[in-house]
């Protein structure tokens, strides 16, 4: 990807990403909006629906006392005055719902009183009509003429405290004089109508009555409903007779409604910033994702060059040392055998960048396999510094190498170990101090053997070294020097390691070079040889198993210090 390329993906995703976060929080938002709207119109749907039966449950009620009322003031009828004294039959047909009812002159005294037997005790009767009479508001009713019939009040409070549901209502004699009429209203026959009258509304719904003092009228041991600020919950108070009774009415599930509710919009108000926090690290993924993908084109880039330098180099050295043997341009015989030491040395570098592109190509398609086979790391540690002596020799660096005599034997295959060697060696030439040294070591370890190789170069800083077994990744010190590199073994290193079942650390400090170790388990051991080792146990005696672990522990020890320590 070249850097034009680059900056117009960066443009474009400068512009998108806004454009993505907004349009996800508008989404968000309308959603969240769409959703309370729709909860709310659910909402108002229950709440109308409970109105709806509130009134024609109140409407029957009020309805019913109407009728009986109205039946009660239009049979009773004076035709004078003057006759009030002679007390008027009863009607035949006085209404259940009618507990006593009384006539009253023009100056509101109580003349007569129904039913008879309530006469007895006229006294009292009087007295306590004579108290209701004072609350009545007679100056608000007009007369009940045939033009304007059935015009009553009432009056619902309480006296003593108790409940009364006055009716009262103003009449005319045949020669135009006024005279009163007041009723009262038997409470408890209208609570018995209230269970006929909420079973024809169905058992949807909770239904409570309650009076003035907010007792249950219906039914008798009604429960609390809900607050009505939890909504689906309607209330209200009965129409113009028995307005000091209200009525509740609800869903019968109105606390799962209500939890809903809430839980609703509490997940609703957090919609849109959980949304936006989605989206948010969606796209911050895909940006890394972006980054990481424009990175990691640069770094083929990059390696693409830096492989076709490492490849030219040898490729030119060959041809050059070959052409001057061909054409005979040498002095003698020794000097056209140096030559060609060089085209070999220079080929074997040329195999092994080539190696080292084509097993990295393997590990990137995951084909790659190794042959196992136990052995010796010495002997391949041996093989392969004799192949990189000649390097050392030409970058003036001097090789150190010691090799513990005393080493277990490894599965390992020996191709792909001589390559990380080779790869460490090379990494050390390429970063090492000139004239400085190059020291290689292999000892034992516990649970098997540690290959060291050590630099004195200028180091690897710390924000790297948890990056350089990366592929393609050069560390900083390593592009500041200009030096050439493939960026890839180091990542062959850790594989063929960790394939091997151990694996490799890094210890490097500012001014004090490099140290790579590479950890290999040991071969586990045959029957024969458990068996051998336990009968050279038995023979040596009980006493010396101590002394000899201790000795192996500290020649571990004391072999492995020697391969970490500067």
């Amino acid at each position: 990807m070249s850097r034009r390329e680059g900056r117009r993906i960066s443009l474009i995703l400068a512009l998108v990403f806004p454009a993505v976060v907004g349009a996800a929080l508008a989404l968000s938002y309308y959603g969240y909006r769409y959703a309370e709207s729709l909860s709310r119109r659910s909402e108002a749907l229950l709440i109308e629906g409970n109105r709806e039966a509130a009134d024609r449950l109140i409407h029957e009620i009020e309805r019913r006392i109407d009728v009986a009322v109205y039946g009660l003031f239009q049979a009773l009828r004076i035709d004078d005055v003057a006759t009030l004294g002679a007390a008027p039959p009863e009607p035949e047909e006085t209404p259940p719902i009618i507990e006593s009812f009384v006539i009253l002159d023009q100056r509101r005294r109580v003349q007569v009183t129904y039913p008879r037997s309530a006469a007895r005790g006229k006294k009292a009767v009087d007295d306590k009509w004579q108290k209701y009479g004072k609350e009545l508001l007679w100056s608000s009713v007009t007369p009940w003429t045939p033009e304007k019939e059935g015009n009553f009040r009432y009056l619902h409070q309480l006296f003593d405290g108790k409940s009364v549901l006055l009716a009262y209502a103003r009449k005319k004699t045949l020669t135009g004089d006024d005279y009163d009429l007041a009723a009262k209203i038997d409470l408890r026959v209208v609570a018995d109508w209230l269970p006929g009258e909420v079973a024809i509304l169905g058992s949807s719904r909770r239904i409570v009555v309650r009076d003035e003092q907010a007792r249950a009228v219906f039914p008798q041991s009604a429960p609390d409903l809900p607050p009505s600020d939890g909504g689906f919950l309607h209330e209200s108070s009965f129409g113009k007779a028995l307005y000091g009774w209200r009525i509740q009415l609800a869903p019968m599930d109105v606390e799962e409604l209500q939890t809903e509710a809430r839980r609703q919009q509490i997940l609703g108000r957090l919609l849109v910033p959980f949304s936006t926090v989605i989206v948010a690290v969606g796209l911050s993924v895909l940006l890394l994702a972006v980054r990481a993908e424009r990175r990691a084109s640069r770094l083929k880039s990059e390696f693409i060059a830096n492989v076709s330098h490492e490849l030219k180099t040898p490729l030119s050295l060959i041809r050059m040392f070959g052409e001057l043997i061909a054409t005979g341009r040498h002095k003698g015989e020794e000097t056209a055998r140096d030559y060609a030491g060089i085209i070999t040395r220079e080929s074997d570098r040329l195999s092994h960048l080539i190696d080292n592109v084509l097993d990295f190509a393997r590990l990137e398609r995951g084909k790659a396999s190794y042959d196992f086979a136990e052995g010796h790391m010495a002997e391949v540690v041996e093989r392969t510094l004799d192949v990189c002596r000649y390097r050392l020799e030409k970058e003036k660096l001097k090789l150190l190498v010691d090799i513990d005599s005393e080493i277990p034997s490894v599965r390992m295959d020996e191709n792909a170990m001589t390559l990380l060697l080779l790869n460490l060696v090379d990494n050390a030439v390429k970063y090492g101090a000139e004239g400085g040294e190059v020291e290689v070591k292999l000892g034992r370890s516990p649970g098997g053997v540690v290959l060291t190789v050590r630099d004195r170069g200028p180091g690897i800083a710390p924000a790297d070294q948890g990056r350089i077994f990366e592929r393609f990744y050069r560390a900083r010190n390593a592009r500041d020097r200009n030096v050439r590199g493939s960026g890839i073994g180091l990542s062959l290193v850790k594989h063929i390691a960790e394939a091997h079942g151990g694996r490799v650390e890094v210890e490097s400090g500012a001014g004090r070079g490099a140290t790579f170790l590479v950890f290999v388990p040991a071969a586990p051991r045959t029957r024969e040889e458990e068996a051998a080792a336990r009968g050279e146990d038995g023979r040596d005696g009980q006493s010396r198993q101590p002394r000899d672990a201790e000795g192996d522990a500290a020649g571990v020890g004391g072999s492995l210090r020697g391969a970490v320590e500067p």
